[in-house]
C-alpha cells in the first residue's frame, strides 16, 4: 500500500469517496475501526469499490471487525487484520459486478450488524453517475447473501479501470496531419541548407595572405612642405599638402572657496609742520620720503619745500610748512602720541634741524585679518576649469580628427579668456570664476601624406624603379611653425623610403585565383626581381588553393636589402 487513511467509526461514504479522490497514491490501504457505518452496508463498499476503479485506483480494507472482513472479502477488496501484514487474510469469491450495474439505496432503519449478518440495505448517498443500467435484481440477491468464511487466503482479482479515449478534435487532428507534412519537407530543406552552408564556405571561409620578398636600396632623405587648409589638391612644386584647421571651444564657470588670510585695515594720517632750525637755505623733501616716530614709520604724502631760517629781534625763527603724512602700514599701532618725526633720508647733523612736529595724537589706524582670494587659489581655479574644458574638447576634437593625422606639437592653445568675481588678495568667502577656452590644429590624412612624400621622392631616383614608404615609422615628422592665421602648418619629413623595382600586384593576384598553392608559387617565381615568397592559406587543414575571389587574397611586397 502506498498510503495508508484512517477513518471514523461514523464517517459517510462520499467523505471516504472525498478522501480517496484528494490522495495521488493508487494504491490505498483504509483502516477502518470495529462497527464503522461503511462496514455495516455491502451497498458502502460496492460503491466504494466503484469509484476506487473510476478513478484507476486500488483498495483494501484493514480492520478487526469480523463481519466487515466478510462483507468486504465477497464484493472483492483486500483484507488485511492491521497494517503490518504483507498478504490478504480473506479473499473475494464472488466475481466483481459489472461497471454498468445501478445499485439502489435502501431507506430504512439500520440494523445492528454486530449481532447478525445484515439483512437489509442501509440509506447511503449516491451520485447518478453510477447509473448506466437497471439490473436490481441480480444485485439484491448478492447483497442478502449471507457472508461466508473462509480458513484459507482469499485470492484477489481486482478489476482493471476502463478509460474512454477522448475524441480527437479537428483542430488537433489538422495539426497532427501539418506537422506530418512538414516531417516530409523537412530533410529536403535540410539537404539544400546544407549545400548552400558549403557553397558558403567555400567562396568567403578561406583566405589567403601571398608575401613577395624582392631586392631594395635604402633611400633616406629630409623633405620639408606645408599643409594649408586653403588648398584642396597636392602641389608638387611648392610641397604644398591639403589639410584642414580644426577650432574647438568652451567655456565653464564655476564657484571656489577662498582660503587666503590677510590683514587689512587703514592706516592713521595727519598734518604736521615741518621746521628748518639748521640753516637759511630752503630743503625740499619728495612725495613718499619716510619718517620715523615712537619706532614707527611714516610717508610723506605729496612734495615740500622747506623755507630757511631766518633772524627776529635778535632770535632764530625757523623755516616751516604743513605737509600731510601716513603710516606705511595699517593697524592702531601707528597711532602715535603727538611729538617729533624724524626725516630718516637726512644726515644726523641735518636730522637735528630739520625735523617734523604733531601738534596732536595721530588717529584712524586700525586693523583685522580677513579671509581673501590668495595666489594659489586663484592658479587652482584656473587650472581646475582649464583641465575640464581641454578634456571634453579632447574628445570633441577626436570626433572631428577621426582617421586624420594630428600632431601633439602641432595644438595650438591661445590664452584663455579669465572672468573673476574676485581677485588676488580681494576680501571673500568664494568666488566665481569663468574661463573661456579654445584649442586650434590643422591635420592631414596620414596616407595621402605618404603618397605625397612618395611623390616627391620618386622626382630623385629612375622612372623604372618603384618608390615605398613601407611603414609610418619610417617618417620622422616635425614641426617648424603652426601659423594659424594664414591657416598653414610648416612640417619637416625625415623620410626612410625603399627603392625596388616595380612589382603589379593585382597582375599577380589576377593569374593566381583558384589555383593550388604549388602552381600560384610557380607563377610568381617565374617573375623577375623576385627573390622569394610565401603563401598562407586559412584555415589551412580544409583549403589547399589560393581563394576564387579576388577580396579574399591579399598580395604584399617585402622589401629585402640588397
Amino acid at each position: 500500500m502506498d498510503e495508508i487513511l484512517y477513518l471514523e467509526p461514523d464517517e459517510e461514504i462520499t467523505s471516504v469517496i472525498d478522501k480517496i479522490k484528494n490522495t495521488k497514491a493508487s494504491r490505498i490501504g483504509l483502516v477502518v475501526p470495529r462497527e464503522a457505518t461503511i462496514l455495516q452496508s455491502v451497498v458502502n463498499l460496492r460503491l466504494l469499490q466503484k469509484e476506487a476503479d473510476f478513478l484507476g485506483k486500488s483498495i483494501a480494507i484493514v480492520t478487526t471487525d469480523k463481519i466487515g472482513r466478510n462483507l468486504a472479502s465477497q464484493i472483492g477488496l483486500e483484507v488485511f487484520n492491521s497494517i503490518e501484514e504483507k498478504k490478504p487474510i480473506y479473499q473475494p469469491r464472488q466475481p466483481i459486478p459489472d461497471s454498468n450495474e445501478v445499485i439502489e439505496l435502501d431507506t430504512s432503519p439500520k440494523i445492528d450488524e454486530s449481532t447478525k449478518p445484515p439483512a437489509g440495505v442501509q440509506v447511503h448517498h449516491f451520485q447518478e453517475k453510477f447509473h448506466p443500467s437497471p439490473r436490481k435484481e441480480s444485485f439484491m440477491k448478492a447483497a442478502s447473501r449471507p457472508p461466508v468464511l473462509s480458513s484459507e487466503p482469499p485470492i484477489f482479482k481486482k478489476a482493471k479501470p476502463h478509460f474512454e479515449k477522448p475524441p480527437v478534435s479537428h483542430f488537433l487532428a489538422q495539426k497532427e496531419k501539418d506537422f506530418k507534412i512538414f516531417k516530409k519537407l523537412l530533410w529536403p530543406m535540410a539537404g539544400i541548407l546544407l549545400v548552400l552552408i558549403a557553397i558558403s564556405t567555400y567562396l568567403l571561409l578561406p583566405k589567403a595572405t601571398i608575401k613577395i620578398y624582392t631586392p631594395s636600396d635604402n633611400l633616406q632623405k629630409e623633405v620639408t612642405f606645408s599643409v594649408s587648409s586653403l588648398v584642396k589638391n597636392l602641389d608638387l612644386n611648392q610641397n604644398i599638402l591639403p589639410g584642414q584647421l580644426l577650432e574647438v571651444s568652451d567655456e565653464k564657470k564655476s564657484n571656489f572657496p577662498a582660503t587666503g588670510q590677510k590683514t587689512i585695515g587703514t592706516k592713521s594720517s595727519a598734518t604736521i609742520t615741518f621746521y628748518n632750525n639748521l640753516d637759511s637755505n630752503s630743503h625740499s623733501l619728495k612725495s613718499g620720503t619716510q619718517l620715523s616716530s615712537s619706532s614707527k614709520t611714516f610717508i610723506l604724502k605729496s612734495s615740500i619745500v622747506i623755507p630757511g631760517a631766518g633772524v627776529s629781534g635778535g632770535n632764530v625763527v625757523p623755516g616751516s610748512v604743513q605737509a600731510g603724512i601716513e603710516a606705511s602700514q595699517v593697524g592702531a599701532d601707528y597711532n602715535v602720541k603727538a611729538g617729533r618725526f624724524t626725516i630718516l633720508g637726512l644726515s644726523a647733523s641735518e636730522q637735528a634741524g630739520i625735523y617734523g612736529q604733531s601738534s596732536k595724537d595721530l588717529s584712524g589706524g586700525m586693523s583685522r585679518k580677513a579671509q581673501v582670494v590668495s595666489q594659489q587659489d586663484y592658479d587652482n581655479a584656473k587650472n581646475k576649469l582649464i583641465s575640464d574644458l581641454s578634456t571634453s574638447l579632447k574628445k570633441e576634437l577626436d570626433k572631428k580628427t577621426s582617421g586624420k593625422k594630428i600632431l601633439d606639437k602641432a595644438l595650438v592653445i591661445p590664452d584663455p579668456s579669465i572672468t573673476s568675481s574676485a581677485n588676488v588678495n580681494d576680501e571673500a568667502k568664494s568666488f566665481d570664476m569663468n574661463l573661456k577656452y579654445k584649442e586650434q590644429v590643422i591635420v592631414f590624412d596620414n596616407s595621402a601624406m605618404k603618397d605625397f612624400l612618395v611623390q616627391i621622392l620618386k622626382k630623385q631616383v629612375a622612372q623604372d624603379k618603384a618608390v615605398t614608404i613601407a611603414n609610418d615609422s619610417d617618417v620622422g615628422l616635425v614641426v617648424k611653425n603652426t601659423a594659424y592665421d594664414k591657416s598653414r602648418l610648416d612640417l619637416s619629413a625625415n623620410v626612410i623610403a625603399k627603392v625596388s623595382a616595380n612589382i603589379d600586384t593585382q597582375s599577380i593576384k589576377n593569374q593566381i585565383l583558384g589555383k593550388s598553392s604549388s602552381s600560384a608559387e610557380s607563377l610568381i617565381k617565374g617573375r623577375p626581381n623576385i627573390s622569394s615568397i610565401t603563401i598562407d592559406i586559412w584555415p589551412a587543414i580544409w583549403f589547399k588553393r589560393i581563394p576564387n575571389l579576388s577580396r579574399n587574397v591579399d598580395v604584399k611586397i617585402e622589401y629585402v636589402n640588397k
